[in-house]
This record gives structure tokens, sequence and C-alpha cells, in this order.
């Protein structure tokens, strides 16, 4: 029974194999019928559909073209009139008209004897184009005899040597007088920097701004005539005691300056005189206290160099 069965399985593994291309070339086979049926099928639907359309008509002959008829010959001229007994003619009647206007124009000037001949009025014209010729050329040469005696009268021409001397003189001890006054002013400059010196060192701006806060309080300025109508911050406008708010530059506004810069012009005129009320110190001459926003600056009257400043003097 084991041998029976080990024989069975030995041919199943060999007839297998075998029988596998078997197959497919048997199904390979069934499809190719299947495809030349379809093919027989599409043959018979395309002849039918064929013999069901109707026959074609025939075309319609086309009419043959039209016989070109044949042009006659063209016929020679008529023979003209001979033309240099025309053209005689033509000559003729133009040499009579132009004598018919001679003769017209003529008869036309006998009838205007007041007009003056034309040859009299262009003689008349040369005349007076001479004249005016005549008048520029001397209006011209008196221009130009003016114009000498000018220069003559004028201090840089060689008839005047002296003047420019004269001149020169001066021009040299103008310079040196500048020159002069210059070395006095930086004299004066030198001498108040000194001046200035002593005042930042016996005067301390954070020492004031510390004891103007203690014994002032936030609203100190309520009481005070100098600061009426102070309703706090506006946005572009300043506040000065005893003048009130006033409007500020664009390019000035929120800005501050410092120690050895120059205020301003604009806001000079917004002074503290009253210096004592507020502990400032004494300003040295030619200076002056400014209250600019919330800062206050100590300047040179003359120039507006800032000597001191106090950058945010009061506790709002």
């Amino acid at each position: 029974m084991k041998r029976s069965l080990m024989v069975a399985a030995a041919l199943a593994a060999f007839v297998v194999p075998a029988a596998a291309p078997l197959a497919v070339l048997a199904q390979e086979a069934s499809g190719q019928e299947a495809r030349a049926q379809a093919r027989e099928q599409r043959r018979e639907a395309r002849a039918e559909r064929r013999a069901e359309r109707p026959a074609p008509q025939p075309r319609a002959e086309r009419p043959a073209p039209p016989v070109r008829r044949e042009t006659p010959p063209p016929q020679p001229r008529a023979e003209r009139p001979d033309r240099p007994d025309a053209r005689q003619d033509r000559r003729e009647d133009r040499q009579e008209r132009r004598e018919e206007r001679r003769e017209n124009r003529q008869e036309r000037r006998e009838a205007r004897p007041d007009r003056p001949a034309r040859p009299d009025l262009r003689q008349d014209r040369r005349e007076d184009r001479r004249d005016n010729r005549q008048e520029r050329r001397e209006e011209r040469r008196e221009n130009r005899q003016e114009r000498r005696e000018d220069r003559r009268d004028r201090p840089n021409r060689p008839d005047n040597r002296d003047e420019r001397r004269e001149n020169r003189q001066e021009r040299r001890e103008d310079r040196r007088e500048n020159r002069q006054d210059r070395r006095e002013d930086r004299q004066e400059r030198r001498q108040d920097r000194r001046e200035y010196r002593e005042f930042r060192q016996r005067f301390n701006a954070d020492r004031w701004r510390q004891d103007w806060n203690r014994r002032h309080g936030r609203d100190w300025w309520r009481n005070d005539r100098r600061w009426r109508g102070y309703s706090g911050v506006r946005f572009g406008f300043y506040f000065a005691p005893g003048y009130g708010y006033y409007n500020v530059p664009r390019t000035y506004r929120n800005q501050r300056w410092g120690v050895g810069e120059h205020l301003p012009s604009i806001f000079w005129r917004y002074r503290l005189d009253d210096w004592r009320t507020y502990g400032l110190g004494y300003p040295p001459e030619g200076t002056r206290w400014v209250l600019v926003d919330n800062h206050i600056y100590l300047i040179d009257e003359y120039d507006g160099y800032i000597i001191d400043v106090i950058y945010d003097a009061w506790r709002w």
C-alpha cells in the first residue's frame, strides 16, 4: 500500500508540471477562437449596415464653358487737323489778349493821375532806409561814448588809482579791527567760562531736585498765580509760568539739550526771573534761567550756550 502511494506521488510530481503548459496552450486556443468569432460578428454587422444605406445619386454634369467671342481689331484713328496751324492760331490769340491787357492797364493808370508812380515810391523808401540807418549809427556812437564816460567814473578804473588804494587801506584797517574785536570776545568768553565753572561748583542740580521734591507736594503749583491756567500736559504745547501754553515746532517736541550745547532762540523768552522763589542759584552776569517743558536751563543771553540744566524739575 505504501509502495503504491509513493508511486502515485512520484507520477503526480512528474505529470502535473508537464500538464501545465498543455493547459496554457488550451486556454490560448480557446481565446483565439473567441476573438475570431467576434471579428466575424463585426464583419457581418458592417455588411448589414452597408446594405441598409441608400444608393448614392449620380452627380449632375457641369455646363460647358461659354465660347469667347473674338474682339475685332482696332480701327485706325481719324486724321487730326494739321497741328502747326492750330498752334499758330493759339499763339496769335494769346498775343492779342496780352496787348488788350496792356492797353487796359494803361487806361487805368491814365484814369488815376493823382496816384504817384511806383518808381518814385521806391526811391522814397530807399532814402528813408538810409536815414534810419544813419540815425541808428549815430545813436550807437552816442551810447558808446556815454558808456566810456561811465566807466571812467567807476572806482576800479586806472584814472582812480588813489581811490582804490584808499579803499584797500580801509579794508585792511577793518580787518585789523575785526581781529581785535574777536580776540576781545574770546577773552570775555574765557572769563565767562571761568564764571560758569565756578557756578557749577557751587550749584548742584540733583541736590536741588531732591530738596524741592522733599519740601513740596505734587500740587504745589495750584496756589501759585504764575501757574494760573495750567491744566496738565498738552500734546504739541509747553507751559511757561507767567506766559501760559505756547506752541512748539515739531522738530523741537520732546527734545532735551545738554551742557555745552546751544538752546534754540525760540525758548529764550520763557525765563524764570523769580529764581529765588524756586530756590535756584544766582545766575552769573549775562545769563538767565529758562523753563522748557519740564526742564530748567541756565543759558548765556548772547548765544544761548547752556551752562547748566535741571532735567525733570517738577514732579507732577
